[in-house]
């Protein structure tokens, strides 16, 4: 370890560490309406960016941890040595990949020269998030600055060129909620924006004035209880019918009291009781909430190479019930919400998001059912994809989480998503079965899928070479028109894992 840390901060974590949020830099080219950031980026008594030296041996630490998964924000992070041509950021992309980290991203507001994408050590980045926060610029711009929807648009779309994996951040504001003139909802429009743009995910965040202190200077922009829950009701029908083509991550944000006392250890996420995450800020603060962004509370500081836990009244833990399964602490401590709770604002059912994942956090939605098969269908013809959903969707233990059109990105969503079980077709232009199996065994070992391939038959040679690769993970060649095949594949393997869960 490079930071000698008090035994309360290791006690703290444990093994549970999974991803670090590193806040480069207190300073950003936009000053938008609901920024949590205003205070830290208005005001420093000193260090304005975290010393690269700190960085390196912040994530190291992390990493050494536990930690997985790295997200690079700010303020604006793409302003990170940028008097330096931003080498200090490119080198801790580097270097950060060097350790180990699965999946290190970056949380930009997509403003800066494009010529950063370019960058060798950029494109290491396993995705780009930009945030826009809304469907066209007369939405976006009077939130986020005039001339940034434009700005942003143009960099997701040469990162798109470039093959970079992207993702959209959008906060729901009252516009968002609002339908245009064929009465669809923004937000709608939204996702719909984000599929035509060939974006690979859309994430969601609430603006909610819920008694925390964000509140005071996050804007006048935020919506109700009541206009939410018919607008997530909508959306979320939409997300589990699978109607859109990209994983949509949507904030439930609020629940009813009965349905968190059924379900109290899903509804009762919350980071700063399962200590997946850290939250490290160029003043020395570390969090685990980013509710309390631009307050005095935290659990530690980082200086002179010590990790020194906060045991003073500042402590951000001192009123959660750690071992408790409650409604989210610090939005409930007013209670002013009648007959529905607060859920943590990282609370997305069903999300496709890697840590959601890792927890296996949808098991506590019932703890006495098998989990749901997490299925990818791969084939080339939309068509065909379609009609095999189709026949696959009654099924209610079965949860199709992509269907991708071609090889490559069929590997690329085994590798994000890590399912249970693919059916793909073997024969596709860009990437065939053999290829998709020796390169998803080579980054997921003993965790790659289950195999299923669409193909009339194969050659001998091809059959082992296949099992040679995956072994008993090759399952079976089927026709894409074989309903009752592909049902008995998924009704037999739903059968076997509640075998071995007895």
């Amino acid at each position: 370890m490079n930071f000698q840390m008090d035994q309360k901060f290791k006690d703290y974590f444990k093994t549970n560490l999974r991803q670090v949020f590193l806040y480069l830099i207190d300073d950003c080219n936009l000053r938008c309406t609901q920024c949590l950031y205003k205070l830290e980026i208005g005001f420093q008594v000193c260090k304005k960016e975290i010393d690269f030296e700190d960085a390196v041996k912040l994530i190291s630490d992390f990493r050494e941890m536990g930690a997985i998964k790295l997200t690079l924000m700010g303020g604006e992070p793409t302003l990170y040595g940028i008097k330096e041509n931003n080498r200090p950021l490119l080198d801790l992309i580097r270097i950060s990949k060097e350790l180990g980290y699965e999946y290190v991203r970056i949380d930009t507001n997509g403003q800066f020269n494009s010529e950063l994408l370019e960058k060798p050590e950029f494109k290491m980045l396993d995705e780009i998030t930009f945030s826009i926060d809304g469907p066209t610029k007369e939405i976006n711009d009077p939130i986020r600055g005039y001339g940034s929807f434009e700005k942003c648009v143009k960099n997701i779309k040469r990162a798109k060129e470039l093959g970079y994996n992207i993702d959209i951040t959008s906060c729901i504001s009252k516009e968002m909620i609002k339908r245009d003139e064929n009465g669809n909802l923004y937000l709608d429009r939204m996702i719909k924006f984000a599929e035509e743009m060939g974006i690979d995910k859309i994430n969601f965040h609430n603006l909610f004035k819920t008694g925390v202190p964000r509140d005071y200077f996050s804007g006048n922009i935020d919506i109700t209880i009541k206009e939410w829950f018919n607008v997530w009701e909508e959306i979320q029908e939409k997300v589990e019918n699978n109607e859109y083509s990209i994983p949509v991550r949507i904030p439930q944000s609020f629940t009813t009291k009965e349905e968190f006392e059924k379900y109290p250890k899903y509804y009762g996420y919350c980071s700063c009781k399962n200590g997946s995450r850290i939250l490290a800020h160029p003043n020395g603060m570390i969090r685990v909430c980013s509710l309390m962004i631009g307050t005095p509370y935290g659990i530690a500081r980082y200086y002179d190479n010590k990790i020194v836990w906060d045991d003073s009244p500042t402590n951000e833990l001192l009123a959660h019930k750690m071992n408790e399964d409650t409604p989210c602490t610090n939005q409930f401590k007013n209670n002013k919400y009648g007959k529905y709770v607060p859920t943590c604002v990282s609370f997305k059912p069903k999300q496709n998001e890697m840590i959601w994942k890792e927890l296996q956090w949808e098991n506590n939605r019932n703890e006495n059912t098998t989990s749901k098969i997490r299925t990818i269908i791969a084939y080339d013809d939309e068509e065909i994809t379609n009609n095999i959903i189709n026949f696959i969707k009654p099924l209610e233990y079965v949860e199709i989480v992509a269907k991708p059109l071609n090889g490559i990105d069929t590997y690329n969503k085994i590798v994000e998503l890590k399912p249970e079980m693919v059916f793909a077709k073997f024969n596709m232009s860009d990437m065939n079965g053999i290829e998709i199996m020796r390169e998803s065994k080579q980054k997921l070992s003993d965790e790659i899928p289950i195999f299923n391939i669409f193909a009339e038959n194969l050659a001998e040679n091809e059959m082992e070479t296949a099992y040679n690769i995956v072994g008993k993970k090759l399952n079976a060649l089927v026709d894409e028109d074989d309903q009752e095949r592909i049902v008995d594949i998924l009704e037999r393997y739903k059968e076997y894992k509640e075998h071995q869960n007895k």
